[in-house]
């Protein structure tokens, strides 16, 4: 499996329950090898996956829903953005830009537009934007979205990126995001504890992206502590969830799991300050 392959992987699982998730197009990019990967995740890692990721889906689409009705000029910027059909759930007024590596901005802006002339998406204002995180030098992508965010507010997502990363990325990325977001800004995270490493069904996710890592993509298995969110230059943390919180809100008769037996992610929002 490639890093790129987990963008099929997460819309296959957003698409699992498209009334929790609110992602009613995530199904559109349904692939055969990719139903092959969420069959061995939830053979070999954990069943409980694909219901998981409906429930971060929902939690920024509630989120950037009530940034959108304060802000209503604010600018929605994907950091990681892979196959998240975000803008095309929201209203049609969405301004966004989505941020990743080239490959995957190809694809996407390919095969969005394709699907817009089909008639199977709406159109929408979506600028898409080539970066590598891992780059040591970050001064042109600042530079760039700084221009293109133009004063407005915005909200700045990770999502399903920080796993991936090192902690010096990590660092570096953080202080390129306060570089660029003006005061009053979102910036909405996910990612694991590190309290979370020695659990079981943790060391066969683990085990799972080593064993599968076909081109020697980098998997760092990235952990970060809650006081990590509560020491980030220029932010203060708002709010923090999990999937144990999430599952009571959106389907507890489906959310039967217990913390130990579950991937348990925990969702952050940070203000700019």
């Amino acid at each position: 499996m490639l890093i790129h392959e987990t963008a099929f992987l997460t819309c296959a699982y957003r698409s699992s329950h498209p009334d929790i998730s609110k992602d009613i197009y995530a199904a559109l990019y349904t692939q055969e090898q990719t139903m092959l990967w969420v069959q061995k995740i939830t053979e070999e890692v954990s069943d409980w996956e694909p219901l998981l990721h409906c429930f971060r889906n929902r939690y920024f689409y509630d989120a950037l829903n009530t940034f959108l009705n304060e802000q209503p000029d604010g600018i929605i910027v994907n950091m990681g953005a892979g196959f998240s059909m975000y803008p095309y759930l929201l209203g049609p007024n969405t301004v966004a830009i989505d941020v990743d590596q080239a490959d995957i901005i190809q694809y996407k802006e390919k095969t969005l537009q394709h699907w817009i002339q089909e008639g199977l998406l709406p159109e929408r204002n979506i600028q898409y934007y080539t970066a590598d995180f891992r780059a040591d030098d970050l001064s042109d992508m600042i530079n760039d979205l700084v221009t293109l965010i133009d004063g407005r507010p915005s909200f700045f997502i990770l999502e399903g990126v920080l796993y991936f990363l090192s902690k010096e990325v990590t660092h570096r990325l953080f202080d390129a995001l306060a570089a660029i977001q003006v005061r009053g800004s979102l910036l909405g995270c996910v990612s694991f504890l590190p309290e979370a490493m020695e659990t079981e069904v943790q060391v066969r996710l683990n085990t799972f992206f080593d064993k599968y890592n076909l081109a020697g993509d980098s998997f760092s298995h990235q952990m970060l502590s809650h006081e990590s969110y509560h020491n980030r230059n220029g932010y203060r943390l708002l709010e923090h969830q999990d999937y144990m919180t999430l599952g009571k809100k959106y389907a507890p008769d489906l959310a039967t799991y217990s913390k130990s037996e579950i991937l348990n992610e925990n969702m952050y929002l940070l203000v700019r300050e």
